[in-house]
């Protein structure tokens, strides 16, 4: 299983496209948030199935704030993380993570790109399409699950 993993578009649908389109064949995308809607509209882009939660410049608040999906047997946390005060620590966020049972965190906010292993949970944060923070420019991330095994790239 391949996604492709974005965050922060803030409606930069031009650029997330170029970022995803480096992924031959994704099965699907998931979109940490901001802007929720950028998710539905990729979907149709794209035509391939994304999953997409709401963050703080979300307005509207009309998505999920937070999902967990089941891929290839691995539970994946999908949210924005501001409701964890990411940008301080990533604390809560591994607290919820382990309230959940998950295996990995797809999280972003920060607008840096982040993927470290706490406590055995993978967190992964794709940096940013909209107005990357640190020395990257905009990108995205590749989450491969394969035979239980989980590997993550940036694009």
């Amino acid at each position: 299983m391949r996604a492709g993993v974005i965050s922060d578009t803030h409606g930069r649908l031009e650029t997330a496209v170029k970022i995803l389109n480096k992924i031959k064949s994704p099965d699907l995308v998931l979109h940490a948030g901001d802007f929720y809607r950028d998710g539905r509209l990729l979907a149709e882009i794209l035509n391939v199935p994304v999953h997409a939660v709401a963050g703080n410049c979300d307005w509207e608040r009309n998505g999920p704030e937070e999902e967990v999906l089941v891929l290839e047997g691995k539970k994946v946390f999908l949210t924005h993380g501001h409701l964890y005060q990411v940008h301080f620590s990533l604390q809560k966020l591994l607290y919820r993570a382990l309230e959940l049972g998950v295996d990995v965190v797809v999280f972003g906010h920060t607008h840096d790109r982040y993927c470290q292993v706490h406590e055995g949970i993978l967190f992964f944060n794709p940096g940013s399409v909209y107005a990357p923070r640190g020395k990257h420019g905009p990108g995205g991330g590749l989450l491969i699950i394969e035979g239980g095994e989980v590997s993550t790239s940036f694009l």
